[in-house]
């Protein structure tokens, strides 16, 4: 169980919270709100900011045993108050399984971005290094670590491959191709956790990394290669300062991005480097020391003597905004990891070394220039950043937007060197956030499961068998539904634009289905609908028996506002003729909201059909994500049976009991059966009941099903939960 703050949880503008979409909470908010069916609060009444720090002897040994009063915490000069303070020591938990039910602290998670210089490079170098990142990937992190893979060029500046991620599986896969061997169809995931889509739901971190595979993609190997040595032949053409230029200004806007992303981000930055004379110039020539001698300055070349000083500000400003976004850059000269046989390279090596240091050093980072010691110093920059000290303090904030606040910390050890983050931002509006700020504020909010509830979303997700002999894999149809007055709030204009993001991982953290989607809505014709029904959407995913962690993110596309449910599913080992109970679907009146159907997901040798969740639906009446029943009063229940045989009721017993929350039994639940279907050709059979709470205090229940075949004597059980209002 990871250690938390006292005050910490989720309140908002933590300096570790994405700056365009977690409003504050109290805090005894619940970690799903939707769950408890809470009204939710959107005034702050506690604001926070969180200060993640690493303190380091002389030897860059982690200090650990520190408590809240040797450290000094400074806000734009001011001393403040530390009000919280937690201690992750992740070299101590490296080994504890985290529970599936279970989110951790952002800030007990490594973030690292790997970063691939595919201009400042030569391809037998960069080669060299994407083996070093791909060991890094399967065997450096730890469970409990993130990590984010990119590439540069000043063609394209800097393209994120795969967000930050526990999914080795993808990540392994980035590092592989680099984005220049894979079809361009990472748009059907806009937040980047899934960068191979035909490598969503593999589970071997070696073979369906790349790991295992025989060498069958020489080719695209040789595709890599070419593409590489066509971006380090421009580079051997036209190198000059303004490219340089361009990289400040690329890795600044990154820079200013990852402030979206909570806690510290250690970046290993793959290049050469480039020439630092650009930065430092050289030492004058005896030529040139004669002329200044003599005063004829004009035959001195200022820049190629003295440096550029508008690109050494420009490295200045990339530099400050890398710290300032809590963002540590440690530079791997590549040049020291490639072969003596460098393929394909027509460019000579750059010493660029020095301009490395110059970032790296700037950043609190260090330059890995050992190449037989490469694994070695990554495994020390893993120690070193094993222990973390969160201080929370609580801030006076001016209201101005984007108004950034200088930080500083100490801590009373002698001899102990402290890391932290240079400041923090106040709260910029999300209209002027990069397409990329945007992204990865809501892909932090999904990987860190950040309770978020300013628009709650309420979300049912039920596997039922598939239709094919040769296919493992259940249908898991996912029923989103959004509050249309929440979804509306803040909304200028006549159209909104609904963002749906649902992602299902293993306990291993692994990406193994997904959806995502943007529904577009007119206003003009659809507020009084969209404010009165709301909206649902119906996805799909196909999923193989286990359990899974279920996230579900949906976000106004104008405003920012969201809401995340969170939630845990199995998926049973279907056996073919076994009786089994999908889990109660209860039932509630058509209100007259928006229904939205995704693309429909086949299972191999499927024909298409209807969808079986919304299949269970009667007349008016259709499922809902979460029932809000009333006391004493009868409500419609679908059950989906399969295998029970005949049609004639006189088979079949069914029972019913009424679980707490905790899942202790209260009693029997009046239930008695309406209506049935025919029994189709796969052994499916609807089954309509009624189903009555009796007197039961407001609050969240479950009910329990029991069918029976008397003929058989084989039956089987499912339980689904509901409100009592």
């Amino acid at each position: 169980m990871t250690p938390r703050l006292p005050v910490l949880a989720i309140l908002a503008l933590s300096l570790l919270g994405p700056p365009s979409s977690v409003l504050a909470q109290k805090p005894d908010a619940p970690k799903n709100p939707t769950q408890a069916d809470a009204p939710v609060r959107e005034s702050a009444e506690v604001v926070l900011v969180e200060v993640p720090v690493r303190v380091v002897d002389k030897n860059g040994v982690p200090v650990r045993g520190l408590q809240a009063n040797q450290f000094e915490l400074f806000d734009d000069g001011k001393k403040q108050d530390i009000v919280g303070f937690d201690t992750i020591d992740l070299a101590q938990k490296t080994l504890d399984r985290q529970p599936l039910s279970e989110a951790l602290n952002p800030a007990a998670r490594r973030h690292f971005l790997i970063l691939f210089d595919l201009t400042f490079a030569r391809p037998g170098a960069i080669l060299a290094a994407q083996r070093a990142a791909k060991q890094f990937v399967l065997g450096g992190m730890t469970d409990r670590d993130f990590a984010a893979v990119a590439t540069f060029t000043v063609e394209k500046g800097v393209r994120m491959l795969v967000t930050f991620s526990s999914d080795r599986v993808q990540l392994a896969r980035a590092v592989d191709t680099l984005g220049l061997t894979i079809a361009e169809d990472i748009s059907k995931d806009p937040l980047g956790f899934a960068f191979d889509i035909d490598r969503v739901g593999a589970t071997s971190r070696g073979q369906s990394a790349g790991g295992g595979e025989k060498e069958s993609k020489a080719s695209a190997l040789i595709e890599t290669l070419q593409t590489m040595q066509q971006v380090t032949k421009a580079r051997v053409d036209e190198y000059a300062r303004g490219r340089v230029a361009a990289l400040t200004q690329s890795f600044g806007s990154l820079a200013r991005a990852l402030d979206a992303v909570q806690g510290r981000k250690d970046v290993i930055y793959l290049s050469e480097g480039f020439e630092s004379r650009l930065l430092t110039g050289t030492r004058e020539t005896d030529q040139e020391r004669e002329w200044l001698v003599t005063g004829e300055q004009w035959k001195v070349d200022q820049e190629r003597r003295f440096g550029n000083s508008h690109l050494q500000s420009q490295v200045g400003l990339m530099t400050s905004l890398f710290r300032r976004s809590d963002c540590v850059v440690h530079a791997v000269d590549i040049a020291g990891l490639a072969e003596k046989e460098d393929l394909g390279s027509a460019a000579p090596a750059v010493r660029g070394e020095n301009a490395l240091f110059e970032i790296a050093d700037a950043t609190g980072g260090e330059v890995f220039r050992n190449a037989n010691d490469f694994a070695g110093q990554l495994d020390r920059l893993i120690a070193r950043t094993s222990l973390v000290y969160v201080l929370a303090f609580q801030p006076k904030r001016t209201g101005d937007e984007d108004k950034f606040h200088d930080l500083k910390v100490k801590v009373h050890v002698p001899g102990a060197r402290i890391s932290a983050r240079a400041g923090y931002y106040e709260r910029r509006a999300f209209r002027v956030l990069s397409p990329l700020e945007r992204s990865l504020s809501a892909a932090d909010i999904v990987a860190n499961e950040i309770a978020v509830a300013e628009i709650p979303p309420r979300v049912l997700a039920l596997p039922f068998p598939t239709e094919t002999a040769n296919e493992t894999r259940a249908t898991v149809p996912v029923l989103v539904e959004i509050p249309g007055d929440r979804l509306l709030v803040g909304q200028v204009g006549n159209k909104v634009s609904a963002e749906v993001y649902v992602y299902a991982t293993d306990p291993e953290g692994r990406l193994m289905d997904f959806f995502a989607q943007t529904i577009g809505i007119d206003l003009a014709m659809n507020r009084e609908k969209l404010e009165k029904g709301g909206l649902k959407y119906a996805g799909q995913l196909l999923l193989s028996p286990g359990d899974y962690r279920l996230r579900v993110l949906v976000r106004n596309a104008d405003t920012g506002r969201a809401g995340l449910d969170v939630s845990t599913l199995h998926v049973p080992t279907f056996t073919a003729g076994q009786p089994y109970i999908i889990p109660p679907i209860f039932l509630q009146a058509a209100t007259g909201g928006m229904l939205v159907r995704g693309r429909q997901k086949l299972p191999a040798g499927a024909a298409p059909s209807d969808d079986p969740l919304l299949a269970a639906g009667v007349e008016d009446l259709v499922p809902a994500a979460l029932a809000a029943v009333q006391s004493d009063t009868a409500s419609r229940v679908s059950v989906v049976t399969y295998h029970f045989g005949t049609e004639s009721s006189a088979t079949l017993r069914m029972a019913a009991q009424i679980l707490s929350e905790e899942g202790r039994p209260l009693g029997d639940g009046a239930i008695s059966l309406v209506g049935r279907s025919p029994v189709e050709a796969d052994g499916r059979q609807l089954l309509l009941v009624s189903f009555s709470p009796g007197h039961l205090s407001p609050g969240r229940y479950s009910l329990r099903v029991i069918v029976q075949d008397r003929a058989t004597g084989r039956g089987s059980q499912a339980s689904a939960p509901f409100l009592v209002r």
